[in-house]
């Protein structure tokens, strides 16, 4: 088909080799001429050519849209699966519509860049880390043209926002809405006991031992749903797996992809054997220390009833992820070494 469509004439000359021209800028006459031995080697050449010319057009006149698919799996081979929906959700709401997509990259200067960016900040009221977020895409897309050599430079490292004047100023919460107070814990406690003891209505029946063991080790909730019997050696907790939200899929390794290990109080020793002692007198054979079944806890049943406690009495509605902050509060008034802390909270940093 490529020969077919050639519009230069192919001839054998006095010599006895193979002539035929293709279009290229850089000459003079913005054509050359192509020789070859035989005739089969010329059209080899031909075709050659014709490959890499589209190779290079098309590479020239790509676009973000048709970029961001390819950045986007070169991007899930280095981070975990729960990354990339979010990285979607962000496409989603502020690529998607926006024209600047569809331009070639090669033709997006740094002016054009830093008017989108400043309106997309305008235009939402946004935070330091909500634009952190929402540029990522465009900064390492960018970044990534860069290393395929379809631009030399990323314009888009260029553009400077004035934090001070452009973005939202976020107050920090105060922290009674942020942990619970002990006051707090014990009636949410006390809810939980009752719920587990006395309750027919109770589908999730170990879901109120998990709710006041997140309280006693600050896991966070995926790795609360996918804790197991065999994670617990000696009074230590290892944390090593955990359940996806998106997916709903148990994962072997953390949100850090670390293990950690977290050293047990006699009452979260005692809520694993409240929850061993409960499935075999109900012969449920699960490995999973708070799941009544084969499956894990589900994701959403210990917010579900930290709420319903929460109403009932009266009490600020916090979600699991306080019960996470409560614990590493108690750390630090205890006086625990701020490493240490980090250590068992699973924190990088």
């Amino acid at each position: 088909d490529l020969l077919d469509d050639h519009p230069f004439s192919i001839s054998q000359g006095n010599d006895g080799r193979w002539r035929t021209r293709v279009l290229d800028e850089t000459a003079k006459t913005g054509r050359r001429q192509i020789v070859k031995s035989t005739k089969e080697k010329l059209e080899d050449a031909i075709v050659e050519y014709y490959l890499r010319t589209d190779e290079r057009l098309t590479r020239i006149r790509m676009t973000l849209r048709e970029l961001y698919p390819k950045w986007l799996k070169y991007k899930a081979l280095h981070n975990a699966e729960t990354y990339i929906p979010r990285i979607e959700s962000e496409w989603n709401r502020f690529y998607e519509n926006s024209s600047i997509v569809d331009k070639p990259i090669r033709e997006l200067k740094k002016l054009e860049l830093d008017e989108w960016a400043h309106s997309l900040i305008r235009e939402h009221d946004m935070t330091k880390t909500q634009y952190y977020n929402m540029s990522l895409i465009m900064r390492q897309c960018l970044d990534y043209a860069v290393d395929l050599e379809i631009i030399d430079v990323n314009q888009f490292r260029k553009v400077n926002v004035d934090g001070r004047r452009m973005f939202r100023k976020v107050r920090k919460k105060k922290d009674s809405t942020q942990v619970y107070s002990k006051d707090e814990v014990i009636i949410l406690f006390q809810k939980a006991w009752n719920d587990f003891e006395f309750s027919t209505r109770l589908v999730y029946r170990l879901a109120p031992l998990a709710l006041m063991f997140q309280f006693f080790t600050g896991v966070r909730i995926g790795e609360l749903c996918a804790l197991k019997f065999t994670d617990i050696e000696n009074g230590i907790l290892s944390v090593s797996r955990m359940l996806q939200k998106d997916t709903d899929k148990v994962v072997e390794h953390t949100k850090s992809h670390e293990d950690r290990e977290v050293i047990l109080t006699d009452g979260a020793l005692e809520l694993v054997e409240i929850a061993r002692r409960y499935q075999e007198e109900h012969d449920c054979q699960s490995e999973y220390i708070f799941s009544i079944t084969k499956k894990p806890l589900e994701y959403r049943e210990v917010n579900a009833l930290l709420k319903k406690y929460c109403k009932s009495v009266g009490i600020l509605y916090r979600s699991s992820h306080s019960s996470r902050k409560t614990y590493i509060s108690s750390l630090i008034d205890a006086g625990i070494n701020i490493n240490t802390v980090r250590s068992y909270a699973g924190h990088n940093r």
